[in-house]
């Protein structure tokens, strides 16, 4: 409504998803915030609007059909649009194959895959009134190499590659580009959550753990969850007007090795 571009992020309450959202506020758009973490949500939009941006967090479950709905109708009546959606939400199961449970497998599923699938499908419509549009998916170096005890997470997010190369083409015709980034290690909450349950199983320390996934980079360091941001930031832009279909590793060499 007030000529500003806006962008919808998912999971915007820590890590990665935080970071995008305070990255595209300082780059002047109006940010809708979505993410079940209500507490720490309503913190990165105060942080937000201290630094004199533009953003409204809505709790969401992106799971859950009609909640998504109804964020990207408030977020679109709010605004007027969206211009940019940036699928970040996820989850990750660290657990040998065969003791992961339905239901386990099922929820990271609905909230990786499926999240993903329900932002698309309800954003869409409104980048197709305006021709125009972008599409940042969040997937992972976990779906290029094999990651033992992330199988189902590495499977989700294989499966967003081949989403994002095949929606691609599908939408080019309303001139909406769909690209996704895959990140190596992050220092974000899910990561140093991730870290204590290998290191509680292996009875190792924390430290030891970390060191070792550090080391996975080539700069043997773990991102600042910015340095994603960045790059999702470069392929939401105009900067990136001749890509889509692709997806940016920000792995610091890993698939390289």
């Amino acid at each position: 409504m007030n000529g500003k571009k806006v962008v919808l992020i998912t999971g915007t309450a820590t890590g990665i998803g935080k970071a995008c959202a305070i990255m595209f506020a300082r780059k002047g758009y109006c940010v809708g915030m979505l993410d079940i973490n209500e507490v720490e949500g309503q913190k990165t939009e105060q942080e937000i609007r201290a630094e004199g941006g533009e953003a409204v967090f809505i709790a969401c479950d992106v799971a859950v059909e009609a909640m998504v709905s109804a964020a990207v109708e408030q977020v679109a009546t709010q605004y007027g649009g969206v211009d940019v959606l940036i699928n970040n939400a996820g989850i990750v199961l660290v657990r040998p194959f065969d003791e992961i449970e339905w239901a386990d497998f099922m929820r990271v599923v609905n909230v990786n895959l499926g999240g993903t699938f329900l932002l698309c499908k309800y954003v869409l419509p409104l980048m197709k009134a305006k021709n125009s549009g972008s599409i940042v998916n969040m997937a992972s170096v976990s779906g290029h190499v094999g990651q033992t005890e992330h199988v189902v997470y590495g499977a989700t997010k294989g499966a967003i590659l081949s989403l994002t190369r095949a929606l691609a083409w599908e939408v080019s015709k309303w001139n909406i580009r769909v690209n996704s980034v895959s990140p190596g290690s992050v220092d974000t909450p899910m990561l140093r959550s991730d870290i204590t349950l290998e290191a509680n199983r292996t009875m190792k320390s924390f430290d030891e753990v970390k060191k070792v996934r550090e080391a996975e980079q080539a700069f043997n360091r773990w991102a600042d969850p910015m340095e994603i941001a960045e790059a999702v930031y470069f392929l939401a832009s105009d900067a990136a007007s001749f890509i889509t279909g692709t997806d940016l590793l920000v792995d610091c060499g890993w698939v390289a090795k």
